[in-house]
């Protein structure tokens, strides 16, 4: 069996002003990471709402039209700029909310759901925040690659996951390699190229096993996002906006929640 495949996006809208392509399954495959949606939000698309168990991030691409206004019951209100890094770690429980800086104006980025170790999901709520101009980058012949986040950047991160974006030439190729012991997928932004196995096209996400790889060549100028993580392992219970261990945690998450020990965030 090939240690390589093509994972469908689920198409979602909410409103006029939101639209997204999300991979959600087969969760095996993208452990640790519960989700990603690769969106775009012209008027805000949610109420404020809990998150438990694992960590909320918002990366916006250098050509989303406007920022985001993040907000949580921690006390925070944040901008996050294009081309800018925004992770809620919400541990044991928080309120959060995002909608675009200007309405009207299109925000284009990746809403990324990373799960938290059993042994994590309790702790305490933090926010971290990377711009621009602190990630790393890296060009090669044809290519050139941002770290999101991950092992080279400041972020104290609670287990080994990286984000890598990475523009490729019309022509060019990029050796996709992951570091020992870890899975990844890579989702198409946008262009169109192929490996030696897969048409690729906007949309389409290239699922590399752990010891895995695949060089992806450019038919067209193509920008990939390229996750990566050890897995996780552990069981998993979702209820919502919460991911647990097991249906006890989800229980006293949610009774957390309606207690208001996860705070109190007022709507807009």
């Amino acid at each position: 069996m090939s240690s390589t495949r093509l994972l469908q996006p689920h198409r979602h809208r909410i409103g006029a002003g939101f639209q997204a392509d999300g991979w959600r399954e087969p969760l095996a495959l993208l452990d640790p990471f519960i989700m990603v949606d690769h969106f775009r939000m012209s008027e805000p698309a949610f109420a404020p709402h809990p998150h438990a168990g694992f960590s909320a991030v918002t990366y916006l691409f250098d050509d989303s039209a406007t920022g985001m206004i993040s907000r949580d019951s921690l006390g925070g209100e944040y901008a996050i700029e294009p081309g800018g890094l925004h992770w809620v770690l919400a541990g044991r429980g928080v309120m959060h909310d995002e909608f675009p800086a200007e309405p009207g104006r299109e925000a284009h980025g990746l809403q990324i759901f990373v799960n938290l170790p059993a042994d994590q999901k309790l702790r305490a709520p933090t926010v971290m925040r990377l711009r621009a101009e602190q990630m790393p980058r890296r060009v090669g012949e044809g290519w050139r690659a941002v770290q999101v986040f991950g092992a080279d950047t400041t972020l104290d991160l609670p287990w080994s996951t990286s984000l890598v974006l990475v523009d490729i030439d019309v022509g060019a190729s990029f050796d996709l390699t992951l570091p020992e012991g870890e899975q990844g997928f890579a989702i198409v932004i946008h262009g169109s190229g192929h490996t030696d196995e897969f048409p690729l096209a906007i949309g389409r996400a290239l699922s590399l096993a752990v010891g895995s790889g695949a060089r992806i060549v450019a038919a067209q100028a193509m920008r990939l996002a390229c996750f990566c993580g050890r897995p996780l392992l552990e069981p998993v219970v979702r209820h919502g906006p919460f991911v647990m261990s097991d249906e006890g945690q989800v229980v006293a998450a949610l009774q957390r929640f309606q207690s208001g020990g996860m705070g109190r965030l007022s709507p807009r």
